[in-house]
C-alpha cells in the first residue's frame, strides 16, 4: 500500500514538473526568438525536464519534451549544431518512440528526428567522439548530473 502511495506521488510530481517545463519553454522560446540567443536558454527547463524523469522515468511526455528542447539548445545560432546536444535529442526521441508513448508524443519524436536528420552534415563541426559519455547511462541534460 505504502508503495503505491509512493509510486502516485512521484508520478504526480513528475507531471507537475513535466508541465511547469513546458510553461517555461513557451516563455523562452519567446526570448530566444527576439533575442536570437537560442544556445543560451533551455537549462532551467531541462532542468525540470530531468527532474520530472527523476522522479518518474516512464514519463514519456518529458522525454521527449526533452528531446524537444535537446534539439532547440543544440542550434548554436551560427547556422551550427553541438552533435552533443543532437545526439542526446536522438536518443530522447528513440526512447519515446521505442517505449509505446501516447500519439502526441511520438508525433514530438518524429519531429525531432525529422528535423536532425534534415541538418547538413556541414552544420555539425564535431565528431560524435567529442561528445563525453556516450554509454547506456540516462543523464542530466540541464545543470546536474544524473547517473541511474
Amino acid at each position: 500500500m505504502l508503495a503505491a502511495a509512493v509510486l502516485v506521488a512521484a508520478t504526480t510530481l513528475s507531471q507537475r514538473l513535466t508541465a511547469e517545463a513546458e510553461e517555461l519553454l513557451k516563455i523562452e522560446k519567446r526570448i530566444a526568438a527576439v533575442h536570437g540567443i537560442d544556445a543560451l536558454m533551455y537549462e532551467d527547463v531541462l532542468t525540470l525536464l530531468d527532474d520530472a524523469i527523476e522522479a518518474d522515468s516512464h514519463n514519456l511526455h518529458a522525454h521527449a519534451r526533452a528531446g524537444e528542447v535537446l534539439l532547440l539548445k543544440s542550434n548554436q545560432g551560427d547556422g551550427t549544431f553541438d552533435i552533443c546536444s543532437l545526439l542526446d535529442a536522438r536518443d530522447e526521441a528513440e526512447y519515446v518512440l521505442s517505449h509505446g508513448a501516447e500519439p502526441i508524443d511520438q508525433s514530438i519524436a518524429r519531429g525531432v528526428l525529422k528535423a536532425i536528420d534534415a541538418i547538413p552534415p556541414s552544420a555539425i563541426p564535431e565528431p560524435p567522439s567529442s561528445c563525453e559519455g556516450g554509454g547506456e547511462e540516462r543523464r542530466q541534460h540541464g545543470t546536474k548530473t544524473r547517473s541511474s
